[in-house]
Order: structure tokens, then sequence, then C-alpha cells
């Protein structure tokens, strides 16, 4: 963790409960998300995007990704307003945030996960494919799929 930001993250992961160990994971992790996304770190296990959408990246040991200012989640989140995208399945692991129409949002994973569509009463998502095709479009808000397969998926247009 090279330079003044990186020892400042490291320094919040350890305050958060994190050993030096996996501080130095979690940066690894972040880095790496970084390089194949692009985006900003803002915390420790967070990265923001162009529009506003980010990346939160779930803690070592934990089921849910949270903030780290916020206690250990005991179930999974989806603010109102938003689409949440996550890494797992039954909406566990990393989860991915949009909030603003036709901000497109790359998809970090491939394989089996999960999504809550939490926008503005029949709000859908859109997910485009490797062509930029619209290829799938949600039941409007508010609905879920506990079992999605993200490997065709792109990009995602929360609304």
């Amino acid at each position: 963790m090279a330079g003044t930001a990186g020892r400042h993250y490291a320094a919040e992961a350890r305050t958060s409960g994190l050993t030096a160990a996996e501080a130095r994971d979690l940066q690894n992790r972040v880095n790496q998300q970084l390089a194949q996304t692009g985006g900003k770190q803002v915390a420790a296990n967070k990265i923001e995007y162009a529009g506003g959408a980010y990346l939160l990246l779930g803690l070592p040991g934990e089921k849910y990704a949270r903030e780290l200012n916020q206690p250990v989640a005991v179930m999974p989140t989806c603010n109102s307003g938003w689409f949440c995208a996550w890494r797992g399945t039954a909406f566990t692991g990393d989860k991915l945030s949009g909030y603003y129409c036709s901000q497109w949002i790359t998809m970090p994973w491939a394989g089996e996960g999960s999504w809550v569509n939490n926008q503005t009463l029949g709000t859908r998502a859109h997910f485009l494919d490797k062509n930029m095709s619209y290829f799938y479009t949600t039941d409007g808000a508010y609905s879920a799929d506990a079992f999605y397969d993200w490997t065709p998926v792109y990009w995602v247009d929360p609304c």
C-alpha cells in the first residue's frame, strides 16, 4: 500500500477491526477492482464510479457487504431509490449499487449472484451484454432475484 492514501485506508481498516494481513488483502482486492473497472477508492472497502455508483467490498469473514462505520450486517441492504447487485447468491458478498438513470455501470464479476431493484415504484433496471445491447430488463421496483447469472452482463443501467 504505497502512498498516503494507502496508509490512510490501511489505518481505517485496522481501526475497523481488521488485522494488518486482512487490511493488506482487502487493499489488494480493491486494487484489482480498480484495475478492472476504474473508479476511485473512497474508503478501505469502497470504490466510487462516475455517476455516483459504487462498489462495496465485503470484509473478511462477513456474509454481507457494509460500510466500515456501520455495525456488522445481519441481513443485506439496498437503500430506497437504488439498484443493487451482489457477487454472491442470496445477496451476499461484494455489492454494486447504482442510483442514476443512464449511468452504465461496469459489471465487475461473472457467475451466480443476485440483485435487488429498490428504486422508485415501477422503475426497471436494464442489463447490457458485451455488444452493449439491452438483453434483460428487471421487473419494476420493488423486485429481486436471489440467483442470477452475471456471466453475460457487461453493464447495468439502473433505470
